[in-house]
């Protein structure tokens, strides 16, 4: 998996996808229609438009998931105050914004996940 980071402050989920895809940042803005926050339901739209497989919805953590699994688009509640797209992969944050982390994520709050199944 290659980093790739966010050109702008509302475009973490488009970076998200990049990596997943393999494409750029800018291809998956013109594919999404928007450089603007994203929703998990066009992250799912766009992640259909590519062909690649994933969970059905997005999952709370909670006791039954209490970590999201190996390859997953987060959702995470900042600690500044805004929702954050992030990627995880092989036990590492991909992170758009803030960049490659190992170990624990203390930048926010991680939610939910939607599960990538690798091909």
């Amino acid at each position: 998996m290659e980093l790739i980071m966010q050109p702008t402050c509302f475009t973490c989920g488009q970076a998200c996808i990049a990596m997943i895809a393999g494409k750029s940042v800018d291809e998956v803005i013109i594919d999404m229609k928007t450089d603007g926050a994203t929703s998990i339901g066009q992250l799912i739209e766009i992640l259909d438009f590519y062909g690649i497989r994933h969970a059905e919805k997005n999952k709370r953590i909670s006791k039954k998931n209490p970590v999201p699994y190996n390859y997953s688009i987060l959702t995470v509640h900042m600690d500044a105050g805004y929702t954050h797209w992030t990627l995880f992969y092989d036990d590492k944050y991909y992170d758009p914004e803030f960049g490659l982390i190992e170990g624990e994520y203390t930048y926010g709050k991680i939610t939910s996940f939607l599960e990538i199944y690798a091909e």
